[in-house]
């Protein structure tokens, strides 16, 4: 779409009073009960122009994201004026993704107006997607005090040296203090102490904050995914971070309850990108489904420059969306102290490589929030998931690229894949990917 026609489609909205304040739309929270359910899903047949409604995963109600086809804008919009339907957000003009929004019609009724419809390419619900599942919290054990860094709890963080982050440390530095590592989840708590000097405040996309600019972490997944990136090392205090210099843009897309929409978190990631961050740490997951958004937003990223890296779930099934899209997304899945996959952790052919998911010591909030009610004590604490593994894979790819500015994205992960350490049947495989990620190697 031109960019005449691109301006002329949101004019037209517009005057139709059809086009709602452009403020990300976070979509209705998740039940507390758990985040699993929507993990359990099947894929709609790609390329389908309507997504099979029967036996799908938790969907935004009244909402559906619609690609426009190339064309006439006007005949798009005269045809939501008829509807009764509303233009709510939207992810990029040039995309021609919409987020529509009906008072009266459900989600079904409106994807099969939209199949019908000559002038959209495709439709599809605004699936809810989740933290990926937390299992449960593992025994805290310690590991024998090894060299350096002073940080107290350094020798509970096994999976800093099972990764070789001391050699790398001492070939490459700890990281560039101007590279931005977005962590797009459930924010951050930016005055945690080991981590207040390397947090920039992003958007909050959940509604929690009336303005939409507070990023604090109301569940504390987000904060401890960003200390295992970037926790301020050699500060005396609890632990270090992957890439101990480099900065975190805080980025909330994910509720107290742990819950977000897919467009929410196009959005997230589009500020991300748009705020400077090289790389997007996506520690969250939804249902294997083919998504038009985050096709759209994973192509749009690529394109500036950007990193993404995504977790492959924890469900012990096929690698969920985003990670499932690896054109775009750099999926992760969870190694053991053993190199093995952790037994939760997703596989399939998608995987780019893994890393320690096991037993991972990192920062969690200062203050009481839903994490510490399943057993995880305030500041730090032991998870594992998926989603620890990510920010290990997105902390070493911080280095890497702090040591050669000039690559591109692809470089950087074309080289955190040659260098990986290779578990399991030689070469690539759906267990581990290209192996587990190595930044001693990587740095060399």
């Amino acid at each position: 779409m031109t960019e005449r026609k691109s301006t002329k489609l949101v004019s037209a909205a517009l005057a139709l009073g059809i086009l709602a304040a452009c403020s990300p739309v976070g979509g209705p929270l998740l039940n507390p009960q758990g985040n699993s359910a929507l993990l359990q899903s099947q894929s709609a047949a790609r390329g389908s122009k309507i997504f099979n409604a029967d036996a799908r995963p938790q969907m935004a109600p009244n909402q559906v994201i619609v690609k426009v086809k190339p064309g006439d804008p006007n005949l798009f919009v005269q045809s939501l004026a008829r509807s009764g339907a509303r233009v709510v957000d939207f992810f990029d003009i040039d995309t021609r993704v919409f987020l529509v929004e009906s008072a009266s019609r459900n989600t079904d009724d409106l994807i099969r107006q939209f199949s019908q419809d000559r002038n959209v390419e495709i439709a599809q619900p605004n699936y809810l997607v989740s933290l990926n599942q937390i299992p449960a919290a593992p025994r805290q054990q310690g590991r024998p005090n090894m060299a350096a860094p002073n940080d107290p709890l350094y020798a509970q963080q096994w999976h800093l040296p099972h990764v070789g982050a001391l050699d790398a440390w001492s070939q490459g530095g700890q990281g560039n203090k101007d590279l931005i590592v977005a962590v797009v989840d459930t924010g951050v708590d930016y005055n945690h102490p080991d981590l207040k000097a390397n947090t920039i405040k992003g958007k909050d996309f959940t509604k929690e904050s009336p303005d939409g600019l507070d990023p604090i972490d109301g569940f504390g997944h987000g904060t401890h995914v960003a200390g295992i990136i970037a926790a301020v090392a050699n500060n005396g205090e609890g632990v270090a971070g992957a890439a101990p210099n480099v900065k975190i843009l805080a980025v909330k897309v994910l509720s107290a309850k742990g819950g977000g929409s897919l467009f929410a978190i196009a959005g997230g990631i589009k500020h991300s990108v748009d705020m400077g961050a090289k790389i997007v740490n996506l520690s969250l997951g939804g249902p294997a489904v083919t998504d038009l958004i985050s096709s759209a937003v994973g192509y749009w990223a690529t394109k500036k420059g950007a990193l993404l890296i995504a977790a492959a779930g924890n469900s012990n099934t096929a690698v969920g969306t985003p990670a499932r899209i690896d054109d775009y997304y750099m999926a992760v899945a969870a190694s053991d102290q053993a190199n093995k996959r952790a037994k939760f952790s997703c596989y399939g052919k998608e995987l780019s490589v893994s890393a320690p998911g096991v037993q991972i010591m990192a920062t969690t909030p200062t203050y009481k929030v839903p994490l510490n009610d399943h057993g995880y004590p305030q500041n730090y604490a032991f998870l594992q998931g998926t989603s620890m593994a990510t920010p290990l894979v997105a902390g070493v790819a911080a280095l890497v690229w702090s040591r050669h500015p000039e690559w591109t994205a692809k470089q950087v992960r074309q080289h955190l894949e040659k260098t990986a350490v290779d578990v399991g049947a030689p070469g690539k495989d759906n267990e581990s990917g290209f192996g587990v990620v190595n930044a001693a190697a990587a740095l060399r």
